[in-house]
């Protein structure tokens, strides 16, 4: 039953392992940012977000401390849940690169920031609780262990000491002989064969580990990545995706807007447009493939308000606009004076940080009143 219970914490433990590290990961999932409480003095729930991660510690803390062997509940959970992700990591870096690295600049870590501070904390809590803490309050065997050779300081007392000639003079006690018989080899033969299994199976054991954090390393760094090219166009194709809410509205997947994303700023960064006719543009995009009602949402050229920027930007032309709701991204162009050759691509997001948007805002309307 001991057992089992060890079993049971260390399965209650691992969805406390896995918020630790999603909220390493991904702190504004949990908080959003929110511009009005930035500004906000005191103490609230909101300034307390970075030190949201001591919750699932808390957790981990009371469930791990419940019974026995504490200890390997406490790092078998966090040890599983880090291999986890460390496996995961080249698969979603493959895949879902949003998940992996920020998409934009002032967005957090993700999971390589992660990781790194979920790696920091499990060696700080290696540090602390087997070194540390067995220091200051070792377990009772290892209190026995210490206890050995220790010499009570009556007998060290110069008033009884004794003089070499007198513990020479003293009569010493037989040594004894031992002589093993036929059934007395065997039991110690016995006993070498166990002792040799044992350590056969330590060997074993060992070499286990060792092959398996050999593979890890080579799944991490050996994963194979999709080239530029290659990921230029599984984003071009993730970026389609959509989905239909039940209000009837059409509306991105969240890949779909972080894929537009990342084709917006490559063409904005290499001018992939440019020269292009619309046409040829939309079929470079693959929006030519979309039909119905998700097209029109896509190629909507209307002007629309963004929370990043405070200008309209008459001078430019929205081409593309893939969001979720909550997210976008707009693609604008610049054309020719005929209108029928596109110049200029360039990206406009807002909606994944609040107090970024709200920043970028004030910034272009410092900078539009300066040159106004």
């Amino acid at each position: 039953m001991n057992n089992v219970f060890i079993i049971l914490r260390f399965l209650l433990c691992l969805p406390g392992a896995a918020a630790l590290l999603y909220m390493f990961s991904y702190p504004d999932a949990v908080i959003p940012p929110n511009p009005a409480l930035e500004e906000m003095e005191g103490i609230h729930w909101y300034a307390l977000k970075p030190f949201m991660w001591v919750l699932p510690v808390l957790y981990l803390e009371l469930v791990s401390g419940c019974g026995s062997r504490r200890n390997l509940v406490w790092f078998s959970s966090l040890g599983l849940v880090l291999i986890a992700a460390l496996a995961a990591y080249p698969v979603l870096a493959s895949t879902r690169p949003e998940l992996v690295e920020p998409t934009f600049t002032y967005q957090g870590g993700m999971l390589y920031e992660g990781l790194a501070d979920y790696s920091v904390f499990l060696l700080v809590s290696l540090a602390f609780r087997k070194v540390l803490l067995t220091y200051m309050f070792p377990p009772e065997d290892l209190q026995e262990q210490l206890e050995v050779g220790f010499v009570s300081a009556t007998v060290l007392n110069p008033a009884t000491a004794r003089t070499v000639k007198e513990i020479a003079a003293e009569e010493k006690a037989a040594a004894p002989r031992f002589r093993f018989k036929a059934g007395d080899a065997r039991a110690a033969l016995r006993f070498r064969l166990i002792m040799q299994r044992l350590m056969l199976r330590s060997r074993i054991a060992n070499a286990a580990v060792a092959a398996g954090v050999v593979l890890l390393a080579l799944w991490f760094f050996l994963y194979p990545q999709p080239t530029t090219e290659e990921a230029l166009q599984r984003d071009k194709a993730i970026m389609l995706q959509h989905r239909v809410t039940p209000q009837g509205q059409i509306l991105a997947t969240n890949a779909a807007v972080h894929a537009a994303a990342r084709v917006m700023k490559y063409i904005s960064d290499h001018e992939s447009l440019a020269g292009m006719q619309r046409e040829e543009a939309e079929k470079w995009l693959g929006i030519d493939q979309i039909t119905g009602t998700y097209r029109r949402w896509l190629r909507d050229e209307r002007p629309i308000k963004l929370a990043s920027v405070n200008s309209m930007h008459e001078n430019r032309t929205r081409f593309l606009t893939v969001t979720n709701g909550r997210q976008i991204c707009v693609l604008y162009i610049r054309t020719n004076d005929e209108d029928n050759s596109i110049i200029i691509s360039e990206i406009q997001e807002a909606g994944w940080d609040a107090v970024a948007d709200e920043n970028r805002r004030r910034m272009g309307t410092d900078w539009g009143a300066l040159f106004n």
